[in-house]
């Protein structure tokens, strides 16, 4: 009898487990989009499917309208990245419809203008955020865009006060902003980094401005210079280089124009110029940069002339660089697995590069040091044989 109660009693705990667990499942969770967050499009089909079931039940649920929207952003961004890339009108006005229903819900909300601010480009775009922000200037999700606004407009107080807001509420990770401020410091002297998109770019930025970090480097964004014709005009002139003699209807896509315009800077910049390591191969051959671009870290440097980049590396990696995060990193942030999968993978062609320097000099010490680095980045990654593959 006893041995049947307990068992009777254990069953219940544990059904009641399963079930908890279960329901843990289908509760919605906050959705950060792809740049912040490493999900499958599976996961933000389920998560809209959940806050749509939410906003359903209540119309007037503002937080469930903007965790709705951003699963179907995310959803839509990772299944058409060529609509997202080439055609961002058509992508805003598949979404749109998310847009009109709830304006009749939340209309006056943070909410409602944030996603509004999110599904437009241009002065609708920046008129929408400023009046979220304007309704509760607290919260930090439109901290990031009007940063960028106002660096295209070299507003130097505005870009101060929005990063200095962004470090306080942690909106980057820990080894993300490392990652970063060893990217700034690799940098000569009133040096030019071009990134390529929001996690090697904006967090530049915010150290720049937030944190008064290498403030003499111009930080620019590839896809800024395409995409904002004011902005690549300044651009351009504070670099010191006449205007760009194609323009992006010569190309057939964007994606072409934006790395026309990458390496139309990296070649005619009088000013020494440099790009993420982790851009693709292919970039380079396109483009006429093979055999110009050299390693001081997990940037690239461009070069016509030939020169020694080893002891660029060995002064940025041991004197300058923070590398303890890749080993240990105490902070749980939503970035940390994007960080490991795509901007630490950057540091590998610099391991590797001092890792066989050692091996010929004999210094067995430092040769595993670099090995344990290297070892613990691919683990890391989870996406072993490509990076073998492309580094």
């Amino acid at each position: 009898m006893k041995k049947t109660i307990l068992i009777t009693w254990f069953l219940l705990i544990y059904s009641s487990v399963i079930f908890s667990q279960e329901e843990e499942k289908s509760k919605p969770k906050k959705i950060y989009g792809i740049a912040k967050e490493n999900k499958p499009v599976l996961y933000y089909a389920n998560q809209s499917r959940l806050w749509k079931n939410l906003i359903e039940k209540d119309p007037h649920y503002a937080e469930g309208w903007n965790n709705y929207y951003r699963a179907e952003r995310a959803k839509l961004q990772l299944e058409k990245p060529d609509l997202w890339s080439n055609n961002k009108l058509g992508f805003y006005q598949r979404l749109s419809p998310i847009i009109v229903e709830a304006k009749k819900f939340i209309g006056n909300t943070f909410d409602y203008y944030w996603i509004k601010g999110y599904n437009s480009s241009g002065q609708t775009h920046i008129d929408a955020l400023k009046q979220a922000y304007l309704i509760d200037s607290e919260r930090d999700e439109v901290y990031g865009e009007l940063l960028v606004h106002y660096i295209k407009y070299l507003n130097a107080k505005e870009c101060v006060n929005f990063g200095k807001r962004i470090l306080a509420n942690n909106i980057y990770s820990d080894a993300n902003l490392k990652w970063n401020y060893n990217a700034l410091i690799s940098v000569e002297k009133n040096g030019v980094i071009i990134s390529s998109g929001d996690i090697d770019g904006i967090p530049k930025w915010v150290l720049q401005y937030g944190a008064n970090v290498r403030k003499d480097v111009m930080v620019t964004n590839a896809w800024l210079l395409a995409e904002n014709e004011e902005y690549r005009k300044k651009t351009y002139s504070k670099i010191g280089m006449s205007l760009p003699k194609l323009k992006a209807s010569d190309f057939k896509n964007m994606m072409s124009y934006v790395d026309y315009l990458a390496s139309d800077i990296l070649k005619r910049s009088p000013k020494a110029t440099y790009i993420s390591s982790d851009m693709p191969t292919q970039f380079f051959k396109e483009n006429g940069l093979e055999g110009k671009m050299y390693l001081v870290g997990n940037l690239l440097k461009y070069s016509n002339n030939k020169f020694d980049n080893t002891p660029f590396l060995i002064d940025n990696f041991e004197n300058k660089y923070y590398l303890e995060h890749i080993f240990k990193n105490f902070q749980n942030h939503q970035e940390n697995e994007l960080v490991k999968t795509y901007l630490n993978s950057s540091y590998l062609p610099g391991l590797r590069h001092l890792k066989i320097h050692y091996q010929s000099n004999g210094n067995t010490i430092k040769e595993k040091y670099y090995t344990s680095l290297i070892d613990k980045i691919v683990l890391d990654s989870a996406k072993k044989e490509e990076i073998f593959n492309n580094n």
